[in-house]
């Protein structure tokens, strides 16, 4: 039987951690292609060339009762007194979950961006953009 993924199959780690209130996460992924085509071809010929992953995510802005707000800890990663260095990345899991089955892409990236806000009547949340560094660490789809 064919089995369809919804949005109740997925989950979000960040930093092995994962994230009890999000309503989304995507990702995308490119390739960059170079040209290699030289005088006398009459076709135009390519290689890869540099890969490059990003995404974004919405968490919902709460609080658990423990103290505990995923949204918060993430707004923390750039939104700093100090500014952001280099060894402010996190570990990403962009988890699609099947029965016992985990299908993982997992990354180390930046947060690029945050927002978040209120509005009468919603649930206030945190909108966060992420930019992947170096190769994908784990891919099991």
């Amino acid at each position: 039987m064919a089995k369809m993924y919804t949005g109740r199959d997925g989950r979000l780690l960040i930093d092995g951690t994962e994230q009890l209130k999000v309503t989304n996460w995507s990702l995308s992924g490119s390739l960059e292609m170079l040209e290699t085509t030289t005088l006398g071809d009459s076709q135009r010929t390519y290689t890869p060339g540099v890969q490059e992953f990003n995404g974004n995510a919405t968490l919902l802005y709460y609080n658990d009762g423990t103290g505990r707000n995923d949204a918060a800890t993430e707004l923390k990663k750039v939104i700093k007194i100090a500014g952001v260095s280099a060894t402010d990345t996190v570990t990403l899991i962009l988890r699609v979950v099947e029965g016992n089955t985990n299908h993982d892409v997992q990354l180390t990236a930046y947060i690029t961006s945050v927002s978040f806000g209120a509005s009468v009547g919603e649930v206030s949340r945190a909108e966060i953009s992420f930019q992947g560094t170096g190769a994908l660490t784990a891919v099991t789809i």
